[in-house]
């Protein structure tokens, strides 16, 4: 009995420490451990979901700041050079209730405090996108001048008084002090040149009758200049007034001027209206014959219609010598030797007139050599 006794109280201490480890396993922990951790875990989902609500503020933030900061740029290019007035005071500050704090914040400060703000900013290298839109409003704030408008519509913020920019009243065109130029009043050779610039300007844009009024005041301006009374009667003859050129020209003789030209235009007015006899009144001997070829051809052609052909042929045989290249000189000697009997010569000046044909016409060609054959010797 004694060894199963013994046996048996082996037995048991054998599986007392079994049955104290397995005892030891299954105990639960303490639940002072659970509990935090459990509280651990809340407060990180906590974190994450603040973590996410923030960012998801933030990125509103910076799109109405983006917002904010077009609308600016706009209402800069808008409104530069207008009087502020107030009922854009009040509609700018209905506008900027509705913006967030921050921007409110950044309108309501003076343009001086806004630039020493941006600056300190500047200074302290920023991070965030919303501390940098402020900036960049608080720039375009004091650029533009713009009223500053009250703090948020959640009346959270202390009320900031209001800035209203000042312009100064436009003076009136006539009180604007101007920049005073001296200029030198031209030379009377210059003003004549002007003029004359003026009014072939005129001429060349179809304007005649303006020209006209152009060289008129010339021809008052000075009076003694040919010139202006040639051109006058030009621009008279062009729209045929034949009347007003004769007097411009008779104006001209009658103030001393002296011109072959106006002679010659005057004899030309003469003949044109068949008073040969008046033509010859305006070809006096006044100039050099050598100077004037062409006045003195004039005058040989109408002292040849006025029957005067010895007075004629000594003008063309003149004219002959100075300009032997002229068949035209030679064909009025030809003309005049035959009116004077005197075949023999005009046969002699006929075939130095067709010797320097290249001048003259195809009708005087074949006249030419018509009385090549008539004066044959």
């Amino acid at each position: 009995m004694s060894v199963i006794n013994k046996m048996l109280q082996d037995l048991e201490q054998r599986q007392q420490p079994r049955v104290t480890a397995s005892y030891r396993q299954k105990v639960p922990l303490p639940r002072s451990n659970s509990k935090y951790g459990f509280i651990w875990l809340v407060l990180l989902m906590v974190l994450v979901l603040g973590a996410a609500f923030w960012f998801n503020n933030n990125s509103q933030l910076q799109v109405e700041l983006a917002d904010a900061g077009n609308n600016a740029a706009a209402n800069t290019a808008s409104t530069i050079g207008e009087h502020a007035s107030v009922a854009e005071q009040r509609q700018l500050d209905d506008t900027a209730g509705a913006k967030p704090a921050a921007i409110m914040a950044a309108l309501s400060v003076e343009p001086a405090a806004a630039e020493g703000a941006a600056l300190t900013r500047t200074a302290a290298k920023p991070d965030s996108a919303a501390e940098q839109a402020e900036l960049v409003l608080a720039k375009q704030v004091r650029a533009t001048q713009h009223v500053a408008s009250p703090a948020s519509p959640d009346n959270t913020a202390p009320r900031q008084p209001t800035v209203i920019a000042v312009q100064e009243a436009e003076l009136p065109a006539a009180a604007r002090p101007q920049a005073r130029v001296d200029k030198q009043p031209l030379d009377p050779a210059a003003q004549q040149q002007n003029m004359q610039l003026r009014a072939n300007a005129s001429e060349a844009a179809g304007d005649t009758s303006g020209a006209i009024v152009i060289w008129q005041q010339i021809v008052a301006r000075q009076p003694a200049e040919a010139n202006g009374y040639l051109n006058l009667a030009r621009l008279w003859l062009k729209q045929q007034q034949i009347v007003s050129a004769s007097q411009v020209l008779l104006q001209a003789r009658q103030n001393g001027v002296l011109s072959a030209e106006i002679n010659m235009q005057l004899a030309q007015l003469a003949v044109r209206q068949g008073e040969w006899q008046q033509a010859l009144t305006f070809l006096a001997d006044q100039f050099e014959l050598a100077a004037e070829p062409e006045y003195f051809g004039l005058k040989a052609t109408v002292l040849q219609q006025l029957q005067q052909h010895d007075a004629a042929l000594s003008l063309y045989q003149r004219l002959q010598q100075l300009q032997p290249e002229q068949g035209r000189w030679s064909l009025g000697a030809a003309l005049a030797s035959e009116q004077l009997g005197q075949p023999l010569q005009a046969h002699q000046y006929y075939q130095h007139a067709w010797q320097y044909r290249q001048a003259l016409s195809v009708s005087s060609h074949n006249f030419i050599q018509q009385r090549l054959k008539a004066t044959e010797p």
